[in-house]
Order: structure tokens, then C-alpha cells, then sequence
């Protein structure tokens, strides 16, 4: 079953629709200028762009199960 897809814009102004998963690694890689939500687009400033984290909520109390949050990748 295919999950909803978001809108993007990449670097050079190329317009397409990825994953929320692909979302958040565009995102860390540097590789898109804005993507869209339903309240409209927004725009990614470069220093504060990062991953959502959702471990520093305090509801869950279980065993951490999840890899590190993988560090910036730098694509040749």
C-alpha cells in the first residue's frame, strides 16, 4: 500500500512527489528547497534543516529500538 506522497521542489527547480521517508533524507542531504504541507509550502533554512526527531517525546517509556539518527551524508 502506497502512504501519501509530498510535494517537493529539488535544488534546480525540478518538481516532484517522494515519501515521507524520502522527504526527511532530501532534507538532510540538502537536495530540496521547500516541500508542501496542507497549511502550504515550506521553505528548508539550511542551518536549522534536520530530520524529525520524535525520541525526545516523553510519552513513550519502552525500550529504544530505533538506529541512530544517521549523521549529514555528503553525496559526491
Amino acid at each position: 500500500m502506497e502512504g501519501t506522497l509530498v510535494e517537493i521542489v529539488y535544488l534546480d527547480g525540478t518538481e516532484s512527489k517522494v515519501s515521507n521517508d524520502v522527504l526527511d533524507v532530501l532534507i538532510a542531504t540538502d537536495k530540496i528547497l521547500r516541500f508542501k504541507r496542507d497549511t502550504g509550502w515550506v521553505d528548508i533554512i539550511r542551518e536549522h534543516a534536520k530530520l524529525r526527531d520524535y525520541r525526545s517525546r516523553e510519552t513513550y517509556s519502552g525500550q529504544e529500538r530505533r538506529a541512530p539518527w544517521p549523521e549529514k551524508i555528503i553525496l559526491l
